[in-house]
């Protein structure tokens, strides 16, 4: 008999720990460009074409 109620206890704050953990996600919720910078060390990635080419040619000339 203790142990059913130990069970639905446990279950009911694991339930109320997950809910928890999802509206902090959703509500501390971080912009795009700043999770890249930080991956990148201060570089966004750019997703247009022309920001390509320039950053190809700078690491060609680098490598040379």
């Amino acid at each position: 008999m203790l142990a059913k109620i130990w069970k639905k206890i446990a279950l009911a704050v694991c339930i109320i720990a997950v809910l928890f953990n999802i509206t902090s996600k959703l509500v501390k919720k971080t912009n795009l460009k700043d999770e890249l910078q930080s991956v990148i060390g201060g570089e966004a990635i750019s997703f247009t074409e022309e920001s390509a080419e320039n950053q190809e040619e700078t690491s060609n000339t680098n490598a040379e």
